[in-house]
């Protein structure tokens, strides 16, 4: 089952491109994190994209261009809007089911849904017996993680739920001028449930779920790749032209007294559903708050302090403390029958505060091991008003046409306040939008449906309102940006055959994007500035297609393929023409790879009535992605092989697996940047995982 449109719907059943994983095959995939859902994913990606507060996922190309940018993929817990992906891996081992929608979601999701949302559908307590699970991971590089669940009644009708996990690692890298650790990581979090079923015939429920996580991360394992092509004798006429390569060697880095990224999480859900009859009223209340410290070196050298005159050039260090807080509430009252017409209404209000206060040192510290005695201050409060309805009726046997709506307001205001500044820079702007999805489907039999549909989505503008800048005399034109529009125009088919042996979906996509949001830089006061931009628009057309093979009772094959060649039109990356590189204005989005694939299969032998041996192998394959839209520096095609032996029983399950069996050191993301030391152009990368060996186990009571 998914719960896409906000209703339960078999997943060959929905009219959408949905990837849905339950718990078997969360297990038999050893899905942890969000990146183990991209390998399997045809036109979903994950990459850390060279931010420090959380990854970036990308859905049919589009992501999120600039790093601490709005979001252009949802991630949710329980129809939860968490804000960004930050912490989401550690929250989410206890979950029933994980849902990948491809496409704009806004009609139903609101905002931060451009591309598509990710679902975590949490597990609730169980309310009819006592059950219970453990289990563990063990592997290289000093890897361990412990999980734990308890779950059942306490009452008639009321049951409860407890589950934790506890993770370190030690990284797969050291810091080559220390020999110290680098991208280690220790976390651990706790997840508490509480379910009650109301009225005399249980028509209503409550469940709420209540969850804490920290982590603790150390310096990341990236660094700075020189150009390769020099066009003139200014320090930006540089560039690269071809595939980077990453280099454990050339890691180096002054941060082993601070270097390091502390993230801690508070996410409370309230759900709340009763049955009228016909009639069921949802209401889903959330409250999160996130802090997050990042103390690192950012220059990624060894370099040290070099001071000249009043410009701090040389060993840069950037300490920021981040609070993020979020309310958030929704109702929906829906119909609940099996007759030809359904229909929902519902509204939204979410309110969000961020504070962000950076002490990071300058020139007047005299030293990057002395932090700013008064910080930089920047906020940001952003107010979401959303209704939003939903009309599909069955107008011959088979042959449903829905119509989807929702009306969209955002309300964003901005403080920036550097620490020279007597007042604080104030900006604020309202960004209104219909977001309509129109969705026509013919069900052949229970086995085989086609489907169209028309959608569009938003992503809301902002301001390029850093802490640093907020004063500096950016063109007024280019102090705020504008939001981003999309429609995506769909087709697909589902069908199974072979008595359900054999699974085929597919979809084919044209978008047409507009506004989009892309880096780019100004000078300002003789320094570069990093801003967004409306970059122009967007067209592509592209596909995926997603299969499932049980030849017998023993053999499960499955495989995907994804192609969303997304090219910005009309827009140049002035970064590469000062650097004296020309482009042809129909580029690649940054960041995004064209092809997207996968495959597996799983053999499984009985060894008994009870146990089974298996062996398991998958292929992941991306496309090359580049650096910026010149499309000219690129990390280069990927391709990687996991494989697992184990066995299974009933109760327990144990596997030893090798995730990268080749070793595949192709970088897995690549940014433009600028040498601080010089203001020269230069690129950093972020190295990948090598290969790594270890032990997964789980036992089931």
């Amino acid at each position: 089952m998914v719960t896409a449109r906000k209703q339960e719907e078999t997943l060959q059943e929905v009219p959408l491109s949905v990837a849905a994983y339950d718990q078997e095959l969360i297990e038999r995939y050893d899905i942890s994190d969000l990146s183990d859902i991209a390998k399997r994913t045809p036109n979903f990606t994950f990459s850390n994209n060279l931010g420090l507060f959380g990854g970036v996922p990308v859905v049919r190309g589009i992501g999120a261009p600039r790093t601490g940018g709005s979001a252009s993929v949802g991630v949710f817990i329980d129809g939860i809007d968490t804000g960004n992906s930050s912490g989401i891996n550690l929250q989410s081992f206890d979950v029933e089911r994980i849902e990948v929608v491809r496409g704009p979601q806004s009609t139903l999701f609101g905002r931060g849904v451009l591309a598509g949302a990710i679902n975590y559908v949490s597990r609730r307590p169980n309310l009819e017996k006592l059950e219970a699970e453990f289990s563990g991971e063990v592997a290289e590089h000093n890897l361990y993680r412990l999980e734990g669940r308890i779950s059942g009644p306490v009452a008639d009708g009321v049951a409860v739920s407890l589950a934790g996990q506890r993770r370190s690692f030690d990284g797969f890298y050291n810091n080559s001028f220390s020999g110290q650790d680098v991208g280690d990581s220790d976390s651990y979090s706790l997840i508490g449930g509480l379910r009650a079923k109301l009225g005399s015939e249980n028509q209503g429920e409550v469940y709420l779920r209540l969850a804490y996580s920290k982590e603790n991360i150390g310096q990341p394992a990236w660094h700075q790749v020189a150009t390769n092509t020099q066009t003139g004798t200014l320090p930006n006429q540089r560039w690269y032209v071809g595939k980077l390569r990453g280099d454990s060697d050339l890691i180096a880095h002054n941060g082993d007294n601070y270097g390091q990224i502390d993230l801690e999480f508070y996410r409370a859900g309230l759900h709340f559903d009763y049955d009228f009859g016909g009639v069921t009223l949802a209401s889903i209340t959330s409250y999160n708050r996130a802090y997050q410290t990042q103390d690192t070196d950012i220059d990624f050298t060894r370099q040290p302090d070099i001071i000249a005159g009043t410009t701090l050039l040389g060993n840069f260090r950037s300490t920021l403390d981040v609070e993020i807080e979020d309310y958030s509430q929704e109702l929906r009252l829906q119909s609940d029958n099996d007759g030809p017409l359904k229909w929902l209404v519902g509204g939204y209000y979410r309110k969000e505060d961020y504070r962000s206060l950076d002490f990071s040192p300058t020139a007047a510290q005299g030293s990057s091991s002395i932090l700013a005695p008064t910080p930089n201050i920047l906020t940001r409060e952003i107010k979401t008003f959303g209704a939003f309805g939903s009309l599909s009726y069955e107008i011959t046997d088979g042959l449903t046409l829905s119509q989807e709506l929702r009306y969209s307001e955002d309300r964003i205001s901005e403080t920036s306040k550097p620490r020279a500044a007597l007042v604080a820079g104030a900006f604020e702007n309202k960004f209104t939008n219909v977001l309509p999805r129109t969705i026509l489907e013919y069900q052949f039999s229970r086995d085989k449906m086609i489907y169209a549909s028309v959608a569009k989505g938003n992503k809301p503008g902002g301001f390029n309102n850093s802490a640093g800048t907020g004063f500096s005399p950016v063109p007024d034109n280019l102090k705020a940006y504008n939001e981003e529009e999309m429609w995506v125009y769909e087709a697909g088919f589902k069908t199974s055959w072979l008595d359900r042996r054999l699974t085929l979906n597919a979809s084919v996509f044209y978008i047409d994007w507009s506004d989009i949001q892309v880096n780019s830089q100004v000078i300002v006061g003789g320094f570069p500035v990093g801003i967004t931009l409306n970059g122009g628009k967007a067209r592509g057309t592209g596909f995926e297609a997603e299969l499932r093979f049980q030849p017998d009772d023993h053999w499960d094959v499955y495989g995907g393929i994804g192609y969303s060649p997304i090219r910005i039109l009309d827009y140049v990356d002035t970064r590469a023409t000062n650097a004296g590189i020309k482009t042809d204005g129909k580029d690649q989005i940054a960041g995004t790879p064209d092809w997207t694939g996968n495959f597996g299969t799983i053999y499984s032998l009985p060894i008994n009535d009870t146990a089974t041996a298996f062996l398991q192998g998958d292929l992941n394959y991306r496309s090359t992605t580049y650096a910026t839209e010149a499309g000219l520096a690129e990390t280069g095609s990927k391709t990687t092989v996991d494989v697992q032996a184990g066995f299974k029983n009933g109760t327990v399950r144990a596997a030893l697996y090798v995730n990268n069996l080749f070793d595949n050191r192709a970088i897995d993301s690549t940014r433009a940047y600028v040498n601080p030391s010089n203001y020269a152009r230069t690129f950093i990368v972020q190295l990948p995982n090598p290969r790594q060996i270890g032990i997964r186990f789980s036992v089931k009571y």
